[in-house]
């Protein structure tokens, strides 16, 4: 049974992670002047499922922050208090404390301790300065029409050998209420009001008779948490608000200790009595009313063919399966050399056949793994949120393509070179309010982020309408350092690439966001490392674009096989343009490291020089033609093997400082080939 609760503590964890996410973006989002009532209903509901489902589950500190915090919205939504910037401030504070005792599970550190008293006495002071002492503190219930209701009996019946293990089912009962009116029935205490349910016995027996439009679907979805817990049973006793009839609401509250004896068929049968009231408000419905109502009650019609489009799966095992999908792929490599060695046609097919369906495998497996961009999109946005109020700057931060999907695992890697540039762009891009107004700009400045599929690669464009780089400036900083010499001619471009230098910071003053030459190298380092590459537009007085463009996944590839002195290499097949043989007629076009190639000048690399590994050039050779940011480039080859599903491996950390490496992986015979870095070996052997 304790397995039971763990498993329920982590399905709580993992589901209150994803609802405090959209809080925050909807906090983030919310204007104070143009607050409406269905957002704020939102609010209270999401923050009054943290509390009950926590509170239920023995999340104490959980249940301790929201249980204010929900009477404010409370309140707040029945128009007895306002919401405000004070109040927006203190509900992401609290997601923020959420964070915390989600991921420490509620065992906090000294100072995360004074934190959450702090905010506690924060949301008790707020409370108290807008209420003051005329407002009643009373359980709200949520109308509904009447439109398109039923009567339900819900019967709750905890299993007493397990119910220590849970909190109160008090919880769940007021979550039930905010679905609509109901009388609510304690088997050891027989009263009817929410008030007393703290003091009736939480292993008795539940019956709520309540009037929803929203279904028995939902009512049986607020004890899904518990449903190993209790004994649930949901039956429609009439259709309609039976509740809304005073005769049939008092005569049913009457029956008190009573209702535990009577069955389903004597509560149809108080309904009966009221039919006639009950059929005219129903007449009222439009046949698309009924057909809606069908759908959200979810009659047992549907109810049985409900499907379920997604489930959630624990990334362990996603990353499980990905390494099994891996290993598969170095196998099929091997069976298909097995198989060309014994020259059986039956091998032969079945291996091929093996392939196709280990294909077809390896990109569902992929598309399991790739998560949709907008999964971190909140974190940026409260970084540029806390950021423009500490700066006293006014943003709007805009994104699009929230949805493109890329590998979770560069997802994660990027978060720390995105927030870098975000503080850049805020911090050294945008002007204050009034340096805006002066250079003829709207005060409130604008960073968008665009996400985008660019073939298979994933492109991201973070811009800012702020002052843009001032390349004069910097090349002053070059010269200083001795970077570029006085009479050196530069272009632009040289310019920018500057800012990507170790400790190259061209702010006048020192603060605690940016201006300490810690950053931009930072960001190149940690693309480059999940392959990616970063360039920089701008224009002074107008703004700032960084373009990043990164491979859509990390785990599988698909390869060029190539071999130089009889060694093994990967050539990442997304980058390669087309092959060429090394003709003599090609080899005389060559002057200054440029090759003439079907009259095109494209600049090469000997891979077999640049690599220094020596031996005798075979009499025929080979061009790969890779693209490069906006260019061709020749890498000459020994000999081109062919196309290779490629499972990359790191290398391990003693070629962790190595340039030209992407990785290696295992061939079917056994050998080891490394994947080259085409962006890596290009700008290294450039230099030179």
């Amino acid at each position: 049974m304790a397995d039971s609760i763990d498993q329920l503590r982590v399905s709580f964890v993992e589901e209150t992670r994803d609802l405090i996410n959209e809080l925050e973006d909807i906090l983030l989002s919310l204007e104070v002047d143009s607050v409406d009532v269905e957002t704020i209903d939102h609010i209270f509901r999401s923050v009054h499922t943290i509390k009950g489902s926590g509170g239920m589950l023995g999340f104490e500190k959980v249940l301790e922050v929201t249980h204010n915090l929900e009477d404010i919205y409370d309140k707040v939504r029945a128009g007895s208090m306002i919401f405000t910037n004070e109040l927006k401030d203190i509900s992401l504070d609290t997601i923020d404390m959420l964070k915390t005792l989600l991921a420490s599970d509620e065992k906090l550190n000294d100072t995360d301790k004074i934190r959450f008293a702090n905010l506690c006495r924060r949301i008790d002071l707020f409370e108290v300065d807008l209420a003051g002492t005329d407002i009643q503190n009373e359980t709200s219930v949520l109308q509904i029409s009447d439109k398109n209701t039923y009567t339900y009996l819900v019967d709750v019946s905890p299993k007493v050998k397990t119910i220590k293990n849970v909190s109160h089912p008090r919880f769940l009962i007021e979550e039930l209420s905010m679905l609509g009116k109901g009388l609510f029935f304690s088997e050891s205490s027989g009263k009817t009001e929410l008030d007393n349910i703290e003091k009736s016995n939480k292993s008795a027996r539940w019956r709520i008779v309540i009037a929803t439009n929203e279904g028995e679907y939902a009512i049986s979805n607020i004890f899904a948490m518990v449903s190993d817990e209790i004994d649930l049973l949901v039956n429609v006793i009439a259709e309609g608000n039976l509740l809304s009839i005073e005769n049939a609401y008092n005569e049913i509250k009457n029956l008190s200790d009573k209702v535990f004896g009577l069955g389903i068929d004597d509560f149809v049968s108080i309904a009966e009595n009221y039919k006639q009231v009950l059929a005219i408000e129903t007449q009222k419905e439009t046949n698309s009313d009924k057909a809606d109502k069908q759908e959200k009650n979810g009659d047992d019609s549907q109810s049985k063919g409900l499907s379920i489009s997604s489930i959630r799966v624990s990334t362990d095992k996603v990353d499980q399966l990905m390494n099994l999908v891996s290993e598969m792929v170095t196998l099929q490599a091997r069976l298909n050399l097995l198989a060309e060695e014994s020259n059986n046609e039956d091998l032969k097919n079945v291996a091929e056949k093996y392939g196709t369906f280990s294909k077809q495998l390896r990109d569902n497996a992929f598309n399991i793994s790739l998560v949709p961009f907008g999964v971190t999109i909140t974190r940026y946005k409260r970084l540029v949120h806390d950021l423009s109020e500490q700066l006293k700057k006014k943003v709007d931060f805009v994104t699009e393509g929230e949805d493109t999907v890329l590998d979770k695992k560069i997802i994660e890697q990027l978060s720390d070179p995105i927030m870098h540039i975000l503080r850049n762009c805020v911090d050294h891009g945008l002007e204050g309010p009034s340096d805006r107004k002066s250079a003829g700009k709207p005060e409130v400045g604008t960073i968008l982020m665009k996400i985008f599929h660019q073939s298979n690669n994933v492109i991201i464009k973070i811009s800012d309408d702020g002052r843009g780089l001032d390349l004069k400036r910097i090349k002053e900083i070059g010269i200083e350092r001795k970077l570029i010499g006085v009479d050196q001619q530069v272009t632009d471009t040289d310019l920018i690439n500057l800012v990507f230098l170790p400790g190259f910071s061209s702010a006048k003053t020192i603060s605690n966001v940016s201006g300490r030459g810690v950053g931009l190298d930072v960001v190149k380092r940690n693309i480059s490392d999940i392959r990616g590459s970063i360039d920089i537009s701008t224009e002074f007085g107008v703004g700032t674009t960084f373009t990043i463009k990164l491979p859509l996944t990390l785990s599988i590839i698909d390869g060029l096989q190539v071999k130089i002195d009889q060694r093994d290499f990967i050539i990442p097949l997304i980058q390669v343009d087309r092959i060429e043989s090394l003709t003599q007629l090609v080899q005389d076009s060559v002057l200054n490291q440029v090759m003439t190639i079907n009259g095109e000048q494209i600049p090469f690399f000997d891979l077999r020089a640049e690599f220094e590994i020596g031996g005798q050039n075979p009499d025929r050779r080979e061009i790969v033609l890779v693209n490069y940011e906006n260019e061709k480039v020749a890498l000459i080859v020994d000999s081109v093997v062919g196309e290779n599903q490629t499972v990359l491996k790191p290398l391990g950390k003693h070629y962790k400082k190595q340039d030209f490496f992407a990785g290696g992986t295992i061939l079917g015979d056994g050998s080891v080939a490394l994947v080259l870095d085409v962006n890596k070996i290009v700008t290294v052997f450039s230099k030179k």
